[in-house]
């Protein structure tokens, strides 16, 4: 699998970072993991990319996903809901960034960046 990061997409994500050493997850928010905020009965789940510090426990993250931003982690079981090629795009009307498969379409289309301070 592979996810192209447009430039402006990067260009979003990179604002977000900054000069902050991350490690990158590409989370379907499917309520399982400590990161999740969905209960187990909403049917709202949707992908989401988590700025986490590199010494973060992140086990449920246990597979990488190749991007030409460097690797992103995903939940293994999680791949059923992607292509095996993808993009994340910003999208110009709402200057939000979009998940497009290549044969799905659409798979979320306002991916929430959120930088998350946990105890490590």
């Amino acid at each position: 699998m592979y996810l192209n990061v447009t430039p402006m997409a990067q260009e979003k994500l990179q604002s977000k970072i900054g000069n902050a050493n991350v490690k990158i997850l590409l989370d379907f928010d499917d309520g399982v993991g400590a990161f999740s905020r969905v209960g187990v009965c909403s049917l709202d789940s949707v992908f989401r990319i988590l700025l986490v510090d590199p010494d973060v426990d992140s086990h449920d993250y246990d597979e990488k996903l190749e991007t030409n931003m460097g690797p992103f982690l995903y939940k293994g079981y999680s791949k059923i809901y992607m292509d095996e090629k993808m993009t994340l795009e910003l999208n110009d009307k709402t200057q939000m960034l979009r998940l497009k498969g290549s044969n799905a379409g659409e798979l979320t289309a306002a991916v929430n960046v959120e930088h998350l301070e946990v105890n490590v």
